[in-house]
């Protein structure tokens, strides 16, 4: 499938060759205008589908939204215009910035989200449904690697097709820094979209950036003096550097809140995310 945005509605191209918008269901639950610098992938957890979703968006009293909705079959549903404030991320940070709602795009998935394992080996949704699906992972969330082990079902290819095609061409359009989950910019409160997600759509995503004027590197911030790297990924593990403010590092690895990041030096280590932004350097 092929798509393209114009005046921030999304577009997909019909057998017949024409561009056609995508169903709208527009919704008082929305804010100014914006310039989109993040995408935040979330899931449903519940059972409508995009268009299910999109409706209930639609009334006042959900006091939420999402720019867009994608359905298992890999079909969407848009809320918001995708250069307006939608009603996604709630309390959030990343890259430096606060309160994501003010700069990102937001994508809600149908999917069920963390099912619980009961005595007879089934999964439930928190609604009580029994979840049947053979592809069901077994993990506890990235974010909380000891904690509770849940029931996750994979988004469907179909909708990792239309993430990745839809994403790419909002990363050419808007000049998007980097397309996240909500679970990074809200570590603790959210799980979404958590192991439902293969890491690779980030990097499919994210990689299809072509700025051949501009760089973009990790630096520390919020620190009064400098920030621990340790050998570890959480603050029980020994201290095998200090990162200044301002020190840029390469991120090589994320697990859950702590990266294993390289510094300038080549020292490798981990670090807690929270005191990372993401800065443009101009090419030479």
């Amino acid at each position: 499938m092929e798509y393209k945005i114009k005046n921030g509605l999304l577009y997909t191209i019909q057998d017949g060759g024409d561009w056609q918008q995508v169903d709208f269901y527009p919704t008082p639950n929305q804010g100014d205008k914006i310039e989109p610098k993040f995408l935040v992938i979330h899931y449903t957890a519940g059972k409508s589908s995009a268009k299910g979703t999109a409706q209930y968006f639609q009334k006042p009293s959900a006091k939420t939204s999402a720019h867009l909705c994608l359905d298992t079959d890999g079909t969407w549903a848009q809320n918001v215009e995708l250069d307006r404030k939608a009603w996604h991320a709630g309390k959030s940070s990343w890259a430096g910035m606060t309160n994501l709602n003010k700069h990102s795009i937001g994508i809600e998935v149908c999917n069920p989200g963390p099912l619980t394992k009961t005595a007879n080996g089934n999964f439930k949704a928190w609604w009580g449904e029994t979840i049947n699906d053979s592809n069901i992972i077994e993990a506890p969330h990235p974010n909380n690697p000891n904690g509770q082990v849940f029931g996750w079902v994979p988004f469907t290819p179909e909708q990792v097709n239309a993430l990745i095609a839809v994403g790419q061409e909002m990363m050419a359009e808007y000049t998007l820094m980097e397309a996240v989950g909500h679970d990074m910019i809200a570590p603790g409160r959210k799980t979404d979209p958590g192991p439902c997600m293969d890491g690779r759509v980030y990097d499919l995503i994210n990689n299809s950036r072509n700025d051949v004027d501009i760089d973009w590197v990790w630096k520390v911030h919020k620190v009064s003096n400098y920030l621990n790297g340790r050998s570890g990924p959480g603050t029980k593990f020994d201290v095998v550097d200090k990162l200044a403010l301002d020190s840029k590092v390469e991120v090589i690895q994320r697990q859950g809140t702590w990266w294993f990041v390289e510094n300038e030096t080549g020292q490798e280590m981990w670090v807690h995310s929270g005191y990372l932004f993401k800065a443009s350097i101009a090419n030479d």
